[in-house]
Parts: C-alpha cells; sequence; structure tokens
C-alpha cells in the first residue's frame, strides 16, 4: 500500500461532522496564487491539487483543521474559520 492511499485509509477513520458551510476557501480570483502551490505540497491531508491549468482546488473531505495553510496563505490567499463547536472533525484512529 503505498503512503498516499495508507493515509486516506486512517484518515477515513475520523469524522467530520458539518454545521454549516466548509471552514475553508480559496478566495475568489486566487486558486493561481503562489502559497497555494506550498499547499499542495505540505497539507498533511493532501486535500490541495493542481489541475492542468495550474489553478489550485480545495476537497473537504478529510481535514484536519490544522492550520497549515492558514500559516502558509495567510488570510489573504483563504477564507479560514474554526468551526462552530460540536462540530468539525473528530480523530477516530489511535
Amino acid at each position: 500500500m503505498s503512503d498516499t492511499s495508507n493515509l486516506k485509509a486512517k484518515l477515513g477513520f475520523n469524522v467530520f461532522k458539518e454545521n454549516g458551510p466548509f471552514p475553508i476557501e480559496i478566495k475568489p480570483g486566487k486558486a493561481t496564487d503562489q502559497r497555494l502551490f506550498t499547499c499542495v505540497q505540505i497539507c498533511p491531508a493532501g486535500l490541495y491539487s493542481q489541475d492542468e491549468q495550474g489553478a489550485i482546488s480545495l476537497s473537504q473531505d478529510g481535514c484536519l483543521e490544522c492550520g497549515t495553510c492558514k500559516i502558509v496563505c495567510g488570510s489573504e490567499v483563504l477564507t479560514w474559520d474554526y468551526p462552530e463547536g460540536g462540530s468539525g472533525v473528530q480523530y477516530r484512529f489511535g
């Protein structure tokens, strides 16, 4: 099993309870910002990907809410809010 599939299998045990919209979004017009290219490499959950045109997209599935992308990109590129109490990621893998 590759490292990526092993990671996805472990992340599959986590539960994400939604209470409103996903708390992280790429701001309009920022999908090609250079800081997002770093997120493709450093996001521990592998949520950022680059398409053939060079634009970066963000998947909601498996977010760890670790804040790595928030630190790298800042508020100029991402809207990043913690979810309300009782929602968000619940870790299940021990």
